[in-house]
């Protein structure tokens, strides 16, 4: 139930999609969901990430150029642009303050201990931002060169695919620096 709390605005993409076969339209919903989503999550946490709104501004541009121009390939640059962002965001992030994203993303679970060096962090975050950048180029290729349909089920798999399969690649390179268990301290 969790998972449908936070990302409703992805199901009712896929399930407008599904319906309709009509992507401006499944894009329209998930802009309208996403700002719900934005504007609940500010009245119930008084906080709105930055990256969210950004993506939804670009997201909301592209569905209106794609409703103008009636031409839904505007909607799907949005997975490439995303994905791009994402990596100069990572690879940014590194050189201003030394931060990596594998830490962001278990930093909560405290999975990866403090004494993980540097330059394997570095590596790590150069292994995220490489393969969301050949993604994007990937996602464009497949969305100019097959259907609607199967570049719609592609985006769809292939992105679950691509972060797990990069998150549990992190943590094999990073293996000898995670807590086990056993490990952890009583509290």
């Amino acid at each position: 139930m969790t998972f449908l709390k936070e990302n409703y605005p992805i199901v009712g993409f896929i399930v407008a999609y599904l319906i309709t076969k009509n992507l401006i339209l499944a894009a329209a919903i998930w802009s309208g969901l996403t700002l719900v989503q934005m504007i609940v999550h500010y009245f119930t946490k008084k906080e709105v990430k930055k990256s969210h709104v950004a993506l939804f501004f670009v997201g909301l541009a592209l569905v209106a150029l794609a409703y103008y121009f009636d031409d839904d390939d505007f909607i799907k640059w949005k997975t490439s642009i995303a994905v791009w962002a994402g990596a100069l965001f990572i690879l940014i992030r590194q050189f201003a303050s030394n931060k990596y994203v594998i830490q962001d993303l278990t930093k909560a679970s405290g999975l990866i201990k403090d004494t993980a060096p540097k330059q394997l962090l570095a590596k790590v975050n150069w292994l995220w931002v490489v393969s969301l950048a050949l993604y994007g180029g990937l996602n464009l290729y497949i969305a100019f060169n097959f259907s609607t349909d199967f570049w719609f089920y592609f985006k769809l798999i292939s992105m679950f695919v691509l972060l797990f399969g990069l998150l549990i690649t992190s943590i094999v390179m990073l293996k000898e620096h995670i807590h086990l268990e056993e490990e952890q301290p009583n509290q």
